[in-house]
């Protein structure tokens, strides 16, 4: 018997490993290792209807991208539909939810790819593909270099899931549902209507600090709808906050909210650097009076305004700002070697760096040896990406700073009122991690500045209670 189910397993392991399928490119802005790629799967979609999921499809990924904040980030994107057919169309319904209010449609039992069915764990709108393992099979012999997922499925009735896998109905609210959807899978974002005590937890749009002065979106209060907002009416419920009353994460319709949003954009800037390439990577040159040597970045930059912006130092002074190349001449370097570098941040309002806890910064170093008498000048470039991360903010007593600095070196801190007296200085030689004593500071604001070597790299305001 034993041998019987390895070798089932085998022939379905191999029938799985072979199932490769049409993919279509919806929207494409760059290189796949380069941008987060956006995988749609159909379900309950036969053959014969493949077509009109990629107009699904399509729709779904226009609907996306014109909505903050994945207009401004769209070109950080690619959108690929892999067409699975099934054997039949639309979901399964067993009917066993407990808490059905609405109009209940049919029970049935659908031979879909995926296994998507309604009533998951007895919620009615629970609409969840089950087959996780197929769905791997079909992932990795079809996109392996995906980031995010969706599975729409075909059919009519209200339903979907966040989760690892985003999935969402083809009900007349189809493309709102995805999103929303997509805020769980891809955010992190929490339900701001009340799902349940399971769904409860402290995340970026959910809480249960009632202080204004501490709660984890304490920099957008009273922005734009934005404060401290009870779930609902009773029991556990009433112990959890929201930051907005009319979110996408609440109901569907109205944009997310600015929490929201600036979640949405830390994932973005967490799996992507604006850095697409630089120039020169290697070079070796013959100099002599007045020769040009261009340094260049190719920087996928947000729409419709550019909020990159550019420091480039030249062995740690500031030579120029918000450009995206320069240029050199021998007499601006020393004998020897010099180091070039630029930081890119995005200073987006969208995001107020400090509401939440990290900072991200891409650069690239160039380290160019100068050698006058033979009138060489060799170059070499490196990228690497920085994330700086204080916390707690607001803080009491000890202030956290942790560097995830591939480029090695000394970091230091620098405390400075909110009027710009210089508070306090604290350097880390060799660790990746210093503390700040801010226990006898007078409660207020403070401006946090960030320097590697002698290079200003970043700010935010730290609160002190």
């Amino acid at each position: 018997m034993e041998k019987i189910t390895i070798l089932l397993a085998l022939i379905l392991t191999n029938v799985l490993a072979s199932q490769t399928f049409d993919v279509e490119t919806i929207y494409n802005s760059g290189d796949d290792e380069k941008r987060i790629n956006l995988v749609i799967l159909s379900d309950g979609y036969q053959e014969s209807e493949l077509a009109q999921f990629i107009v699904d499809a399509t729709s779904f990924s226009d609907e996306l991208f014109s909505q903050r904040p994945f207009l401004e980030y769209k070109n950080y994107f690619n959108v690929y539909a892999i067409k699975v057919p099934s054997n039949e169309s639309g979901a399964d319904h067993p009917g066993t939810a407990t808490d059905v209010n609405e109009p209940v449609h049919p029970v049935i039992d659908v031979d879909n790819y995926f296994g998507s069915t309604f009533d998951y764990a007895n919620i009615h709108r629970l609409l969840v593909p089950v087959k996780t393992g197929v769905l791997n099979a079909v992932l990795a012999n079809n996109f392996p270099l995906y980031d995010q997922v969706i599975i729409l499925v075909n059919t009519p009735y209200y339903g979907g899931s966040g989760g690892q896998y985003a999935t969402a109905s083809l009900e007349s609210s189809a493309n709102e549902i995805a999103i929303h959807e997509l805020g769980h899978s891809f955010s992190n974002l929490r339900d701001e209507y009340w799902a349940g005590n399971q769904y409860a937890a402290e995340a970026i749009n959910m809480t249960q600090e009632t202080d204004p002065s501490l709660v984890r979106w304490i920099n957008w209060m009273g922005d734009g709808g934005i404060g401290i907002f009870q779930h609902c009416c009773g029991g556990n419920s009433a112990l959890w906050y929201r930051p907005h009353q009319n979110c996408k994460m609440r109901v569907l319709g109205p944009p997310l909210c600015s929490v929201c949003v600036e979640g949405t954009i830390e994932k973005i800037h967490s799996l992507i650097t604006p850095i697409d390439a630089f120039t020169p990577i290697t070079t070796s040159i013959i100099v002599g009076p007045g020769t040009d040597i261009d340094f260049t970045l190719d920087l996928n930059e947000p729409v419709p305004v550019n909020t990159l912006s550019t420091n480039w130092l030249l062995n740690g002074a500031l030579i120029d700002s918000d450009v995206s190349s320069i240029t050199l001449t021998e007499s601006d370097l020393e004998v020897g070697n010099n180091d070039l570098v630029v930081f890119v941040e995005d200073v987006t309002d969208l995001l107020r760096v400090d509401n939440h806890s990290s900072v991200h910064i891409y650069t690239v170093t160039w380290n160019i040896e100068f050698d006058p008498l033979l009138g060489i000048v060799q170059a070499e470039g490196t990228r690497a990406d920085i994330t700086i991360t204080a916390y707690p903010n607001p803080v009491s007593n000890m202030l956290n700073v942790s560097f995830d600095n591939p480029m090695g070196g000394a970091f230091s801190v620098s405390i400075y009122s909110i009027d710009g007296k210089l508070i306090r200085n604290a350097t880390t030689e060799s660790q990746d991690m210093l503390q700040v004593d801010m226990a006898e500071l007078e409660a207020g604001v403070y401006i946090v500045k960030y320097y590697l070597g002698n290079a200003y790299v970043s700010s935010q305001k730290i609160i002190k209670n």
